[in-house]
């Protein structure tokens, strides 16, 4: 019979089961709960990778948006658009640190570069900013927002890094952003670089993304006993090399495999994302220390009170993992708000995007590959007058003619990549009969697997309106130019001063004056030296020492010189001269030549007319000097003549006294006949001569003239030969002063005649004119030489071969002119053979008054 087993055995058998099923429980239980944890971790790690390349690629989108705002042209005179929307990127978007612009040169552009910023390119070396090393291109950072203590160095050459160099080159090349660690400085950074199609002038935009804000730096999982830690992710190339480019905790490498590895394409690049789980991130060991707590009440076992702590230890235990799993489950809510609040603030970014899209003043088409129009912002719709939902789906061609393929088996792309980067003029229609200029930018984007085109569009209307105007003005000035060219030509030509144009020396133009003035052609003027006006070497460089220092001084040159004409005849010029501007000699001189032979004889005029009245005046002092003799001697023989017959009168001799008194008769019929000839002088000086004319017989007035001359010839011994024409020869004349004419012209035969001489008197009508009279009176006495002939009929003047004493006082032949002159006829003194004089007078027979008073 079996001895039963005493209490304490039986107790210890069921408290040892007991624990045996709750340890194995417990193994169960932890298994369980570690393959929970292990999944939990891996929804996180994809929830976290998730989240980051969702963050990447809206990074990416609104860079290359960005890029191509920054880059855009904007009006001369304001504010960049880096200037103006960078601080608003940073302030709607905080994935990103900084914004930068830099921009690409070749070895030539560098020197030009560095004078235009007044700065040299630098590059890192270890941590010194030393000047920039000789390479075949550069890249270098232009602008940086914001601008503070942690912002990189202007000028900076970032092709100094190997890696960069190929990278920046193709983003330039493909138009797609590209993801790169920068270690340049202290920390190391990732940036995401851009470039733009619409401005293929070298220019790239860096945008600095936040590693720590991909993961949020939160952790996911905490209890009592490990405090939360950040998961951390590291970002590589997929690539042989899978060289790294972002690692959210900078610091030694991690010693655990990663939770997650998953391959991405961000921005056409393949990347391998690796999330490493929290170092000390294990599942609670509660199990083994209960177990131990259990092991330790076992081996206490004195304490009934072990099941009823063991039961409080489990409902402890159970209450610890609820309260687990809710702080668990609190943070998958975190980061569904988190995620929910990003997505948010991704939208409100692309909404503000969109806003500065559809507030731009540029119509902006988005066109698909196959070439139709998949959206569009609110200046497109206003200037091409249609809604929205007409204008989606249209073809491009449809509403710019430039870009409608020409041939539609090539496609719209190959038609459109010629364009692409190269803004061009184009017409968009409107409507059947309204077209608008504009111009047109295109831009080729590439985001993910998405590709389309970007068409901006600017209304050139008013500037091509403008550019007509412009156009029209400088066509009207031209015109006005050339018509002002040709008023000036004309005024030139028209121009009675001879003008000429020089430069160097040399004749550029001239007027038809000028040619006329120096007889010679344009052909033989223009472009020749004007040393063809000059008569000797010497003469040309003597003027040009003079004049030349003067006109580069703004002074005017004046010359009186004498030049050669074509013929090669002298011609007296005045010559003035202007320097067109003196500071600049090249652009020649201007010079006037005025005829100076009209100034010239007017001057030998005066001389001559000096000559002259120093003549008459010494004509008059020896007028003078015979007047008195003339009028003294027969005051003389009067006076004379009468004392002789005073003292006689009681004599008786009356033959003597008859001979005083007709001595006495005779000097004062003299005297008289001087007092008259003054009378009559004075009147035609003062113009107050009388003449009357009467139809009168010029026969009976010659005879009556000769008459009285009878005496005065027969004692003189002269014989009067008289020769009329048959018959009364009636004229309108002045019978008294055609009398007085004759006898002055008959008296001075007889007073310079010798002895036994006779003098011919002939009167007649005209042999070639009935109607003219003409009187001839010739003597045979000296004569008057040739060159006087003009002067004897001047006041006071007698011909030298008459100074012979025999008398007389210069009037008669100046009367005798007046007298003539004032019948409108004419006197001349014909040439003779042999000695004598010979006078011609020619009066016309009628007149239109018969009465005239000279003046």
């Amino acid at each position: 019979m079996k001895t039963p087993l005493a209490p304490c055995t039986l107790w210890l058998l069921g408290v040892t089961s007991s624990l045996l099923l709750w340890l194995s429980a417990g193994w169960l239980q932890q298994q369980h709960e570690q393959q929970q944890y292990q999944q939990q971790q891996q929804r996180e790690a994809t929830l976290l990778i998730d989240n980051a390349v969702s963050q990447l690629n809206h990074a990416l989108l609104a860079g290359q948006a960005t890029a191509e705002l920054l880059l855009a042209e904007h009006a001369p005179g304001k504010q960049s658009n880096f200037q103006r929307f960078a601080p608003l990127l940073l302030a709607d978007n905080i994935l990103f640190d900084f914004v930068a612009s830099a921009r690409h040169l070749n070895h030539a552009e560098r020197p030009a570069y560095q004078r235009q910023q007044n700065s040299t390119l630098r590059e890192y070396r270890g941590q010194q900013l030393v000047p920039a090393s000789p390479r075949t291109d550069y890249v270098a950072l232009e602008q940086h927002y914001p601008d503070n203590g942690k912002a990189l160095p202007r000028q900076l050459d970032l092709a100094a890094q190997p890696q960069f160099a190929s990278l920046l080159q193709q983003v330039s090349k493909s138009g797609r952003p590209a993801l790169a660690p920068l270690d340049i400085g202290s920390t190391p950074q990732l940036v995401a670089f851009f470039s733009s199609h619409n401005h293929p002038d070298g220019q790239i935009i860096m945008l600095g993304i936040n590693a720590s804000r991909l993961l949020g730096n939160t952790p996911l999982a905490s209890d009592a006993f490990h405090p939360p830690q950040p998961y951390r992710l590291q970002l590589r190339r997929h690539t042989p090399s899978r060289s790294l480019i972002l690692d959210s905790q900078n610091g030694a490498p991690p010693r655990q495999p990663p939770t997650l590895v998953s391959q991405r394409t961000i921005g056409g690049q393949s990347l391998s994302f690796e999330l490493y789980a929290p170092g000390n991130a294990t599942p609670p060991d509660n199990v083994g220390r209960n177990s131990l707590s259990l092991l330790a009440l076992i081996i206490m076992a004195t304490s009934s009170g072990l099941i009823v702590r063991h039961a409080q230890s489990q409902r402890q235990r159970y209450r610890l993992r609820r309260q687990q799993l809710h702080s668990q489950q609190q943070h998958l809510r975190q980061q569904q708000q988190q995620q929910r609040q990003q997505q948010q603030h991704d939208r409100q970014t692309i909404l503000r995007l969109r806003t500065i899209v559809e507030g731009s003043a540029d119509a902006m088409l988005v066109i698909s590959q196959d070439g139709l129009i998949s959206d569009l912002n609110r200046a497109a719709e206003t200037m091409l007058g249609q809604n929205r939902d007409v204008l989606l789906t249209l073809p491009a061609g449809a509403l710019i003619s430039e870009l409608q393929p020409q041939e539609s088996t090539l496609g719209f792309a190959y038609h459109i990549t010629p364009r692409i980067g190269r803004p061009f003029e184009a017409s968009m229609i409107r409507g059947p009969s309204q077209h608008l200029a504009i111009e047109v930018s295109l831009s080729h984007v590439i985001i993910e697997n998405d590709a389309f085109y970007i068409a901006v569009c600017r209304d050139i209307s008013a500037r091509k309106a403008s550019e007509i105007a412009l156009i029209r003005l400088k066509d009207s000035l031209a015109e006005q130019v050339d018509n002002q060219h040709h008023q000036l030509d004309a005024l030139l030509s028209a121009s009675p001063v001879a003008m000429a144009y020089v430069v160097a020396r040399q004749f550029r133009q001239v007027n038809h004056a000028f040619l006329e003035l120096f007889q010679r052609s344009e052909a033989e003027i223009i472009g020749e030296s004007t040393r063809i006006l000059y008569d000797s070497d010497e003469h040309f460089d003597s003027i040009g020492r003079q004049v030349y220092p003067m006109l580069y001084r703004g002074q005017t040159a004046y010359h009186e010189i004498t030049l050669s004409r074509g013929d090669g005849s002298p011609q007296c010029v005045a010559m003035y001269g202007k320097a067109v501007k003196t500071d600049k000699p090249l652009l020649g001189t201007v010079w006037l030549y005025q005829d100076m032979s009209a100034q010239r004889a007017a001057a030998d005029k005066l001389r001559h007319a000096k000559e002259l009245a120093e003549e008459n005046s010494r004509a008059k002092t020896e007028f003078l000097a015979n007047m008195s003799h003339e009028l003294r001697t027969p005051m003389h023989a009067i006076l004379g003549f009468a004392e002789m017959g005073q003292s006689r009168a009681d004599s008786g001799h009356t033959d003597k006294l008859r001979h005083y008194f007709e001595r006495i008769h005779h000097s004062g019929q003299r005297l008289l006949t001087l007092l008259n000839d003054l009378l009559d002088l004075s009147k035609m000086e003062v113009g107050k001569m009388v003449y009357t004319m009467t139809s009168c017989d010029a026969n009976q007035i010659t005879q009556d003239a000769i008459d009285e001359l009878r005496g005065l010839a027969q004692r003189s011994d002269i014989q009067l030969q008289l020769h009329q024409q048959p018959g009364p020869l009636l004229a309108e004349l002045d019978a008294f002063r055609i009398g007085q004419l004759i006898r002055n012209l008959v008296g001075n035969a007889i007073k310079f005649s010798p002895p036994g001489a006779s003098v011919d008197i002939s009167i007649g009508t005209a042999a070639d004119n009935a109607a003219n009279l003409c009187l001839h009176v010739r003597d045979f006495g000296p004569g008057i030489p040739e060159k006087e002939r003009d002067n004897i009929f001047s006041t006071f003047i007698q011909s030298s071969l008459t100074k012979t004493g025999a008398g007389g006082s210069g009037l008669g032949l100046a009367i005798s002119r007046e007298i003539v002159n004032a019948h409108h006829g004419h006197i001349n003194v014909l040439a003779v053979t042999g000695a004598g004089a010979h006078f011609c007078v020619t009066l016309p027979r009628r007149h239109s008054n018969r009465t005239e008073e000279s003046s």
